[in-house]
């Protein structure tokens, strides 16, 4: 190559990277760089307790990427994720971890009554002295049992907040805690505070704040969000009301910048429906439909799930 060929690729190189691009070859060695990692066990993931779960989703909630949990209102959104979270925070002790639960729908002790019932099991109306008087012997045990939870590195913030609120809060907790990973859990989109004129528009609003954060922070956002009312329309029957994408509400920006949709559905409960589910037992299930997955798998995963004490398991 002359001379006069050098200056011109250089010319060349200069306005792709002016314009924000990079050469193929730099992707290139940063892929080899990925894989080797992952081939030593370095993978920055968090898995969780559910293994078809984690197979899906390449090994577990990875940073930088929003999960979207979606579902009609008393699916289970809340227990599901309730229960995720916990159990990340198990399977992944030694890792430096922040939960901010942005628990607008329900104080924080109630997620810990929700997350206690499964290991007393005790359903929350027994917890609550509903019928009858909760036993000395009972009580002990579940005061007991709830001093775990305390070692957990959980925020709750019960206040209805903007995302601006939000975004400021993960950016301060970020610099204050740089080596640690923040997960985010927003239960749920509709209850963030806006001041935009219309619903789909503070939606958009939420889903480029979550974008901001991950590529800013490098955070997890788990965003909680209702389904529209699409699916329960007669001619869905036909298809056992199966979860689809465009049920998702605010389904053009939230469901456009999401890394993960998993949309939540009961069949036998929600619907009647009494026939094989996607090839399950409809009672007792909560089928969870991986509807979208920019890396790893789609598909439905069930579950078993006792909601009286909020009980979840996978199939």
């Amino acid at each position: 190559m002359d001379q006069n060929q050098k200056t011109e690729s250089q010319d060349n190189f200069d306005l792709f990277k002016s314009r924000g691009f990079q050469k193929i070859d730099k992707a290139v060695n940063q892929s080899i760089a990925v894989v080797k990692e992952a081939k030593l066990g370095n993978r920055k993931v968090l898995p969780t307790s559910w293994k078809r779960l984690n197979r899906n989703l390449l090994g577990g909630l990875q940073q930088g990427k929003m999960y979207v949990i979606a579902g009609r209102p008393g699916v289970g959104k809340s227990a599901f994720s309730n229960q995720l979270i916990f159990d990340v925070l198990d399977t992944n002790a030694t890792k430096p971890l922040i939960v901010l639960y942005w628990t607008f729908e329900m104080p924080g002790y109630q997620q810990v009554m929700r997350s206690a019932s499964k290991d007393v099991r005790r359903e929350i109306g027994q917890l609550l002295s509903i019928d009858t008087p909760l036993s000395d012997v009972d009580f002990r045990v579940y005061a007991s049992k709830v001093q775990k939870y305390k070692k957990y590195p959980i925020y709750f913030n019960n206040i209805p907040r903007t995302m601006d609120y939000i975004m400021n809060t993960n950016k301060d907790i970020h610099e204050s805690n740089p080596n640690h990973i923040v997960i985010n859990i927003l239960d749920h989109s509709r209850l963030i505070r806006g001041n935009e004129d219309t619903e789909l528009r503070k939606l958009n609003t939420i889903s480029k704040g979550c974008m901001m954060m991950q590529s800013e922070f490098g955070v997890v956002n788990i965003l909680l969000s209702q389904l529209n009312r699409n699916i329960e329309q007669e001619h869905r029957a036909k298809n056992q009301y199966q979860p689809l994408l465009t049920d998702l509400f605010g389904g053009d920006s939230i469901g456009q910048d999401a890394h993960v949709v998993m949309i939540l559905n009961r069949p036998y409960d929600l619907y009647g429906i009494t026939s094989d589910y996607c090839g399950e037992n409809p009672q007792g299930l909560l089928a969870c439909h991986v509807e979208k997955n920019r890396d790893g798998l789609l598909g439905m995963i069930g579950y078993e799930a006792d909601m009286s004490t909020f009980t979840i398991k996978e199939r």
